[in-house]
């Protein structure tokens, strides 16, 4: 198994990739996918890579990526690894592959993240003999779809009162002006950039996700200024918050609160379908702000990372496993 080649996705082998990724998805991404331009989306994305694992055709597994710079020069590698069995395995031989590609000296400083899944087995063992570590990663909450409830959204009003205006974007006929997009970017890489595990953006990065079939965008502004925004997609059977940011001069201010009614409102009741979102486990601001937007807690996400410095040997020697892999 260990023997296997990658084959990185070109235009005569993506037709089989599509095939691969619709059976071998999570399912609540399949719908997703299918009303996705997967050459886009896999080809010609910035940073983005997939590879398939022994036959094209039929492959044993594949490895989907995005290389993203950070604000410090650090490059963060996303990956997802699938496999045709579903076994730890496959998992293994997938995850060697990949690793024994990438360049033998770190060219710059890198932060490998591999995110478990549920329904895929997770090379835990093979990952620590790496030099992977895991870490608490994401915790998601879930609101049913509808408008505002009673006790929901406490302090919207305060931010209307004090001046805020909000703005919805979900017309792909209409989308923001470059402004916007930049504003938007802006506030990304200011407010989280710091965390040191997030990606810059740049207003082609949110305008590229604003092009996806449902998605859309709601900013909160005062005196002209954008002041934060929640960037979403719908997916099957809900509608994922891919992010929720509020510049720092405007935290406290009640504008995410304003920002989450309105898509209550305007977004999950219309479209009949709850919402969905993610914060790190340490966030404790954003889980507040969940849960005062009437979501529930579902699950909780680890992650494995391995950071290597500018001009290190990258995974040197095979992976010897020893023990149980990690709990």
């Amino acid at each position: 198994m260990n023997d296997l080649p990658l084959t990185r996705v070109d235009d005569t082998t993506l037709p089989a990739f599509a095939v691969f990724l619709m059976a071998k998805a999570a399912p609540d991404v399949r719908d997703y996918l299918a009303k996705t331009d997967l050459r886009s989306l896999f080809l010609d994305r910035q940073g983005a890579e997939a590879w398939l694992q022994g036959d094209p055709q039929a492959p044993a597994a594949a490895v989907t990526l995005v290389r993203a710079p950070r604000h410090d020069g650090c490059i963060i590698v996303s990956a997802q690894i699938l496999t045709a069995s579903g076994g730890l395995a496959a998992a293994d031989a997938c995850l060697e592959a990949f690793l024994d590609r990438e360049d033998r000296i770190a060219p710059a400083a890198r932060l490998y993240r591999i995110t478990e899944q549920t329904h895929q087995p997770t090379p835990a063992a093979r990952l620590a003999a790496r030099g992977f570590t895991r870490i608490p990663g994401l915790c998601e909450y879930r609101r049913p779809a509808g408008p505002p409830r009673p006790g929901e959204f406490v302090l919207a009003d305060q931010a209307l009162d004090a001046g805020y205006g909000l703005a919805l974007f979900h017309d792909p006929a209409q989308p923001p002006d470059q402004a916007v997009a930049d504003r938007v970017a802006a506030i990304h890489n200011r407010t989280l950039g710091a965390r040191g595990s997030v990606a810059d953006w740049t207003a082609d990065v949110v305008q590229g996700r604003l092009s996806q079939p449902g998605s859309g965008l709601i900013v909160a502004r005062r005196g002209g200024e954008i002041a934060g925004h929640i960037l979403f997609q719908q997916m099957e059977g809900s509608i994922l918050v891919i992010e929720a940011c509020l510049a720092r001069a405007h935290w406290r201010s009640g504008a995410v609160d304003a920002m989450c009614r309105l898509m209550a409102e305007r977004v999950s009741a219309p479209r009949g379908l709850d919402v969905v979102a993610c914060a790190d486990v340490t966030n404790a601001a954003s889980r507040r702000a969940m849960d005062r937007a009437g979501m529930a807690l579902i699950t909780e996400h680890h992650l494995w990372e391995c950071r290597i410095g500018a001009g290190v040997e990258m995974f040197p020697g095979p992976a010897v496993i020893q023990g149980p892999a990690p709990a």
